[in-house]
């Protein structure tokens, strides 16, 4: 196996690892909304970001 086969081997398996955790996150947070009473404010909102429509 080259240098050049290892990079790209690695590479695209960090950018995987990166996709899962992403997927991770984001279930997580749809799960934190789900299960939170309307109206809540969560800690993970920034300041002075415009809250939904």
């Amino acid at each position: 196996m080259s240098y050049v086969d290892a990079g790209y081997t690695i590479g695209l398996s960090v950018l995987f690892l990166y996709s899962i955790g992403l997927v991770l996150r984001r279930r997580s947070l749809e799960r934190r909304v789900e299960l939170s009473p309307p109206g809540e404010v969560h800690e993970t909102a920034e300041p002075g970001a415009a809250s939904g429509p």
